[in-house]
């Protein structure tokens, strides 16, 4: 059967996800007790990771670091392996739920850092520039393969599967249907009419984001330092880094693009000049997976660049002598685009979600959602008007 939510197929998560993050953490926790018996390549040591570019969590200290570090390995499996099992209780549930909540946002938003927005929104520009500079590649391919790099992508792994691994539990231990998570009774919020609502609002409020941060790196770009100190300015234009923000900001005009498809008629059926998959249906993971896992990573960069705006402008002024108002003029200009990744993230991953509502449809499973298809019915045709218009 085809990848696509609400099926049993290879790609069935609802089945491994609460093995594999049992796998995870285990796994996890043998890394932590090579590191605790001495062994190299603790990710949060002094000086490691990319300066102000790292994880928040390495800004904590080093006892809020192995905190972290060691209950996401034996006592998260062990919580992992009672939550397979199908505890009940209901306050026991809560904290279940809770703490599994929580240990995600910790892989994820505290435990993983900037740098893997950076090196996701520079891949097109390091493809090019394996044909063109051997050194700008080989840059890319050492900064993708470093430890600390490895490290915050299997943080990113682990705080996915404990995503999944919690809303299995949920599913099970709240009597929800375990593949679509419907209840008996109204579905209120996630009906695919309501969803297409607040789905569409989500949509135009992620777009917002992106179009700022384009501006001004094309105005770089094109030699306009938007207030930037001029001497800054000048040795960036001559080590090219003005230029290759020109792929940073194409790359979120292009994910304006993609984002604007969770609401249009296109994201959900392939137009005509897509060679080979013209006229057939666009699979529901292929448009919701990319999406979450970018505003994931827009969130973690907004944390990061917030939490270390002192750091930032402390830099600034050493290198620029810029103080006073100056310097928040030109912080503004450099860092005040970023500042909305986290409103971005928020808001393309609300975007995801109504977008899969919406197009989930009944469940193969218990059956239930079957109402939703009358309720979408006027939605549908509107939208297959206005794409036959175009």
């Amino acid at each position: 059967m085809g990848m696509h939510f609400g099926c049993a197929s290879v790609w069935d998560w609802r089945r491994w996800a609460p093995y594999g993050v049992i796998v995870w953490s285990l796994a996890y926790a043998a890394i932590a007790i090579y590191w605790a018996l001495g062994g190299r390549g603790f990710p949060y040591a002094f000086g490691t990771g990319p300066k102000g570019f790292g994880p928040v969590v390495s800004r904590l200290g080093t006892g809020a670091a192995w905190t972290a570090v060691m209950m996401a390995g034996i006592p998260a499996a062990a919580m992992a392996t009672a939550m397979l099992r199908g505890v009940r209780g209901m306050a026991l549930r809560r904290a279940f739920i809770a703490a599994g909540i929580m240990l995600a946002v910790v892989l994820l938003l505290l435990m993983t850092g900037l740098d893997l927005l950076i090196l996701l929104g520079y891949t097109p520009y390091a493809i090019i520039g394996l044909f063109t500079s051997a050194g700008i590649g080989r840059k890319y391919i050492e900064g993708l393969i470093q430890w600390t790099t490895l490290h915050q992508l299997l943080c990113l792994v682990g705080g996915f599967l404990w995503l999944a691994a919690t809303l299995c539990y949920s599913r099970r231990s709240g009597d929800a249907c375990l593949y679509c998570g419907r209840r008996d009774g109204p579905e209120g919020w996630q009906s695919p009419g309501r969803a297409a609502r607040w789905g569409r609002t989500a949509v135009y409020v992620s777009m917002a984001a992106p179009v700022f941060y384009a501006i001004t790196r094309f105005a770089w770009a094109l030699g306009f330092p938007l207030g930037m100190a001029g001497e800054f300015f000048r040795r960036g234009q001559e080590r090219g880094v003005w230029i290759s923000g020109l792929f940073l900001a194409a790359f979120g005009l292009v994910g304006i693009a993609l984002t604007l498809g969770l609401v249009q008629h296109w994201g959900e059926v392939f137009p005509r000049w897509i060679i080979g998959l013209a006229g057939r249906r666009v699979p529901i993971a292929l448009a919701v997976v990319p999406a979450l896992l970018v505003s994931v990573l827009l969130v973690v960069g907004g944390v990061v660049i917030w939490s270390g705006l002192p750091g930032m402008a402390a830099a600034l002024s050493a290198a620029t002598g810029v103080k006073g108002m100056d310097l928040v003029w030109n912080m503004a200009c450099q860092v005040g685009p970023t500042l909305l990744f986290p409103v971005w993230g928020a808001a393309l991953a609300m975007a995801a979600l109504g977008y899969y509502y919406r197009r989930r449809g009944p469940c193969n499973v218990c059956g239930r959602g079957a109402s939703g298809e009358e309720e979408m019915a006027p939605y549908r045709i509107a939208v297959a008007e206005r794409a036959s218009s175009h």
